[in-house]
């Protein structure tokens, strides 16, 4: 039986200029400012925090696709380099490009990337994922 979903996990946010990121215990939820060209540098950006806060623990990685931004898919292939202690990644989707897009980056994360259009069932996965 699964645990209902508490924000007893949760951290710390922080606004920076790529956007909000929101720290739990085992896992993270980012949203991208809108406008913004996520790339390999605003990720090892973000890896400071992760190590900060994880310490080589294995986390999860959610992406709340509430604004509109571009990102580079190849840069995937890199996110161990960045992230080496990630152990799964969701993505929380709101329209059919965003899904689209999401099937394309599968395709450059070898472990691949789960999609949901809920945020609190994207959650739910990622705690039961990492338990």
């Amino acid at each position: 039986m699964s645990k209902p979903i508490t924000e007893d996990d949760f951290i710390k946010s922080y606004n920076l200029d790529m956007g909000k990121v929101l720290f739990y215990t085992n896992y993270l939820v980012i949203e991208i400012a809108e406008g913004v060209n996520f790339d390999f540098e605003k990720a090892q950006e973000l890896s400071v925090l992760t190590k900060l806060h994880f310490e080589g623990r294995p986390f999860g990685y959610i992406s709340h696709r509430i604004h509109s931004y571009s990102l580079q898919p190849a840069d995937y292939m890199r996110i161990k380099e960045v992230f080496p202690n990630i152990e799964v990644f969701a993505v929380v989707t709101y329209n059919k490009l965003q899904e689209a897009s999401v099937k394309i980056e599968s395709m450059f994360f070898t472990k691949g990337i789960m999609s949901f259009t809920k945020l609190e069932i994207a959650k739910a996965w990622v705690k039961e994922q990492l338990a």
